[in-house]
């Protein structure tokens, strides 16, 4: 799990299964007994990474929180949230790129004049405000308490994962070799565009949308 730099994570919400079999959401306080932490290198430096083992940890249920339907639904509205995270990082992309593309100059004008540059940036721009309209469209959702929620989310979370890694890759052949090093920001972005992984895939999510159309187009 994610944890901010400097910051511990004092409860964890979790899926459990009961002396009955039945499955439900649980809250569980991670400084409790049975529960065991490690911290673990991952390859974004500004977002720490733990590993958590549950061995008899006392947990409290969520009142309602049973059965498959609920912890989708929290799939769900994690994947919006997320893809908010998302269009954020891109939109930094873009700005930094735009930024970097106006002051570089090469041939005696600034890169940004170059028309492979505006085609990359201008590309960037369209799948950030496709994102973004998405994204839009899952906080209506959870909003409303839609039953669109479910293609909402996926819709939010695909869309969200493509503008990511395209701005954030963009963002460094527009800067070229500099975008590689310490010395540029760049870097940091793509790796966290690559780590959009810890709710699942972009392939993963793909899946979850053509399924809730089926679903919702069903006669």
């Amino acid at each position: 799990m994610p944890v901010p730099d400097g910051e511990i994570a004092h409860f964890a919400v979790v899926a459990a299964r009961d002396e009955a079999d039945d499955i439900g959401v649980y809250v569980v306080e991670l400084s409790g007994k049975g529960v065991a932490r490690t911290r673990l290198k991952g390859i974004d430096p500004a977002r720490n990474q733990a590993k958590i083992v549950f061995d008899g940890a006392p947990a409290e249920r969520l009142e309602g929180a049973r059965g498959y339907a609920i912890i989708d639904e929290l799939i769900d509205r994690a994947a919006i949230l997320t893809a908010f995270e998302q269009v954020g990082g891109a939109q930094a992309c873009l700005d930094m790129a735009k930024a970097y593309a106006v002051d570089r100059y090469a041939f005696g004008r600034p890169i940004a004049a170059f028309q492979a540059i505006k085609h990359k940036l201008a590309d960037v721009y369209v799948a950030i405000e496709l994102a973004r309209s998405n994204a839009y469209y899952g906080a209506w959702a959870i909003t409303a308490g839609a039953a669109e929620l479910p293609v909402a989310g996926a819709a939010a979370r695909v869309a969200a994962t493509d503008a990511f890694h395209l701005a954030s890759k963009e963002n460094i052949q527009t800067h070229g070799g500099i975008g590689f090093t310490w010395e540029a920001d760049c870097h940091f972005y793509y790796r966290r565009s690559i780590l959009a992984v810890s709710i699942g895939s972009a392939p993963y999510w793909k899946d979850r949308l053509i399924a809730a159309l089926e679903r919702r187009n069903a006669p």
